[in-house]
Formats: structure tokens, C-alpha cells, sequence
């Protein structure tokens, strides 16, 4: 017949053996109080503590094409919700129309989340393009309003991000402008 430890005897004994373990461990060194890089961000002895917003989510734009191509890199154990990302013209110049998500360079996944319920969400990147539907003047560059929302796996959620980025007008779009002047 096996006896069983009642559940303070139990806990007695644990706590009896990792004392003992404590006082063998060597003291882990602590990481110098700068931004982190990658190889502090995805080491084991990086904290759980979630990153800054602008470290996590990194935007960027470009024209092609007569559209404007946005992307959103996002570092792995965060998420953006695919319907907090949006992108307006902060140029009286431009008009942009048709946000559409670019689904070969991006997929989103149905994830269940604590706040917000089912939810499209994207984990490494999130691709989207929007129609430049008029260009009133001949600009060098436009600039644009890129919201987005995510949060950390297991973690907590950041409040919206709005990023303005200045985008650099193609020479093919800018002679186009000048004919329908």
C-alpha cells in the first residue's frame, strides 16, 4: 500500500527542496538598461515585459503602380486586429479610395480574443494597397496616416497607433498629374 503525503506535508517537503536548490544557483547576470536589440528581444534572459508600441509594429509605404502599398511588420508573440488598420491621404493633393488587404503577402487567422471576441488578426505582417484615385498637382511626396492596433500574445493590448509617413511620389505619377491638369 503507497501512503500519500497529506497536502501540508506535501508542501513542506517542496519548499524544504527548493530552498536547498536556491542557495546552489549562480546569480544571473542583469542586461544593460538600453533599447533592446534582437538579440536581446528573442534571448531567454529577455523579460516578459511587453516592448514599446513603435519597436513592436514597424510601418512602411511605397507607390506602384498607381496605388499605395502599406506594411505592417509585426515582431512574432504580437498580433495586429485587421480591422483596426486603416490609411488616409494627409495630402489635400491625393485622394485614396478601395483599402484592400493584399491577402498572398499577408494571411490573417480567426483568433478569439479576451476583449473583442472572434477576431481577423495578423502575426508576422499585414499587406495592404489602397487606389490613388487622383493626383491634383505634380508633389515629390504625399503623406499618409497608417492606424493600426495590436497586442502581445499572453499579454497586454496597445491603444490605436497612428503613424505618419511621408511617401515619395513616382515620376510616372507625377507626369500623369500634369495631364489631367
Amino acid at each position: 500500500m503507497t501512503k500519500r503525503l497529506t497536502p501540508l506535508a506535501a508542501l513542506a517537503a517542496l519548499l524544504a527542496l527548493s530552498a536547498g536548490c536556491a542557495e546552489a544557483e549562480s546569480p544571473k547576470p542583469s542586461l544593460p538598461l538600453e533599447s533592446p536589440t534582437a538579440s536581446t528581444v528573442f534571448s531567454p534572459q529577455s523579460s516578459n515585459e511587453p516592448l514599446p508600441a513603435d519597436e513592436v509594429f514597424v510601418p512602411d509605404a511605397h507607390i506602384e503602380h498607381g496605388a499605395l502599398l502599406f506594411r505592417i511588420q509585426v515582431l512574432p508573440g504580437y498580433y495586429l486586429y485587421k480591422d483596426k488598420i486603416s490609411v488616409r491621404s494627409l495630402s489635400e493633393a491625393v485622394d485614396l479610395e478601395d483599402q484592400e488587404f493584399i491577402e498572398e503577402w499577408s494571411r490573417s487567422e480567426v483568433v478569439v480574443d479576451e476583449w473583442f471576441g472572434e477576431q481577423e488578426v495578423f502575426f508576422d505582417e499585414a499587406h495592404g494597397s489602397a487606389e490613388i484615385r487622383s493626383l491634383i498637382q505634380n508633389i515629390p511626396s504625399i503623406n499618409i496616416e497608417l492606424s493600426y492596433q495590436g497586442c502581445k500574445e499572453e499579454g497586454i493590448c496597445y491603444m490605436p497607433q497612428a503613424k505618419v509617413l511621408s511617401v515619395d511620389v513616382p515620376a510616372q505619377l507625377e507626369s500623369a498629374a500634369d495631364k489631367t491638369e
